[in-house]
Parts: structure tokens; C-alpha cells; sequence
């Protein structure tokens, strides 16, 4: 949660305009998300997502 308080008072918000609002407000968003994935643990290495993406496409060829 600090993290996040932390991100957001390093935007820089001296141009409020509505699109800021908006985009500040999706990253927010997005960022608690992730929190939550993290803490109930719903996320994966980029090796596990390679490994996972390789068993569901065979043919898939990942470096």
C-alpha cells in the first residue's frame, strides 16, 4: 500500500487536466490489482508463463 502512495505523489500533477485524472485514476486501479494478485498469489514467473505458454501452443517457439 505504501508503494502505491508513493508512486502516485511521484506524478507529476501540475498539469490537471482530465485525461491525467483519468490515466492516474486506471493506474490506481490497475495497481491495487495487482496487490491483490500478489497477495493471493495469482501470479507467475516469466518462465512459468513461457512453460505455460509453450504446453498450450506446441508449435511455439520462446527464447
Amino acid at each position: 500500500m505504501d508503494f502505491i502512495k508513493q508512486t502516485l505523489n511521484q506524478i507529476n500533477t501540475q498539469e490537471n487536466t482530465l485525461y491525467d485524472y483519468i490515466y492516474n485514476l486506471i493506474f490506481y486501479i490497475s495497481l491495487k490489482e495487482s496487490e491483490k494478485d500478489i497477495k493471493n498469489n495469482k501470479v507467475m514467473s516469466i518462465e512459468e508463463s513461457k512453460e505455460r505458454l509453450v504446453q498450450k501452443y506446441r508449435n511455439l517457439n520462446i527464447k
